[in-house]
């Protein structure tokens, strides 16, 4: 069969499974029955500790996105000391070189009228620990962008990026200890060629990056700056990643696969 048949084939599957949804169910998981199902990546297991947090889980991550854009900063008495945030290209950094990274971007200097909306706040049935969102970043480069040292010139461009989902993992004391950030839902919204939150935001200002997962010369690119350590890092070292992140996926590196 020819590349073009099984193109083919494969559109005329897709076509007919979402013609087709309604034969699958479209009911509430079972709380109980959601529970008991085990992850099949080990890392995720992990960060259901209990499965049984004593606080409310949707009404703390409200609370934490509503400090973040009242104060713009972050509180750092939020985060566990083993915490981690992982990003399509970035990541796992710890909140040591998360916060030196995004001390070297200008970016709320260069986006002054940055508007970020946040919706569809929902908890994981299947970890009552982890809550989703969604956001839509809005704003215009009207300010000069501070790159470590290397200063771009405003563009005056007004910036849509498409929704994109996050999410935040709680462990049993309260804190944060894992962030999920910028998983785009529909690159085909918005002007910033389907790039999300931060990348969406450079792609305004001028620096047209063209990073995405397993992409090969970018994680390369990443390596050779993660090497030189000096404007900022997209992953941080391996002695000072929490244990408990087993995954190897570095940067844009291509996903774990787990069998």
């Amino acid at each position: 069969m020819s590349i073009s048949n099984v193109c083919i084939a494969i559109s005329l599957c897709a076509a007919a499974l979402t013609s087709n949804v309604t034969a699958f169910s479209t009911q509430a998981p079972n709380a109980a029955t959601s529970l008991s199902i085990k992850s099949k990546s080990p890392m995720f297991e992990y960060l259901k500790f209990d499965k049984n947090p004593k606080f409310d889980v949707l009404e703390k991550t409200q609370e934490y996105l509503a400090s973040l854009e009242i104060a713009g900063s972050f509180d750092e008495n939020l985060y566990a000391e083993d915490y981690v945030l992982r990003g399509p290209v970035i990541g796992p950094i710890n909140r040591a070189d998360l916060a030196k990274s995004q001390s070297g971007l200008g970016i709320r200097t260069a986006f002054p009228d940055i508007k970020i909306d946040t919706f569809g706040l929902t908890v994981d049935p299947e970890n009552p620990y982890r809550c989703f969102y969604f956001q839509r970043w809005r704003g215009t480069n009207s300010g000069d962008l501070d790159n470590y040292g290397t200063v771009y010139p405003a563009t005056g461009n007004e910036m849509e990026t498409p929704v994109s989902c996050f999410s935040v993992v709680w462990n049993p004391e309260g804190k944060i200890v894992y962030e999920q950030v910028g998983a785009v839902v529909d690159r085909l919204e918005g002007n910033t060629q389907g790039k999300a939150a931060v990348f969406g935001m450079l792609h305004a200002a001028g620096l047209e990056l063209n990073a995405s997962p397993g992409d090969k010369l970018f994680a390369l690119i990443q390596r050779l700056g993660h090497l030189a350590g000096n404007l900022g890092r997209s992953w941080s070292r391996e002695e000072e990643i929490p244990k408990w992140f087993i995954s190897k996926s570095r940067g844009a590196d291509e996903t774990d696969v787990y069998f």
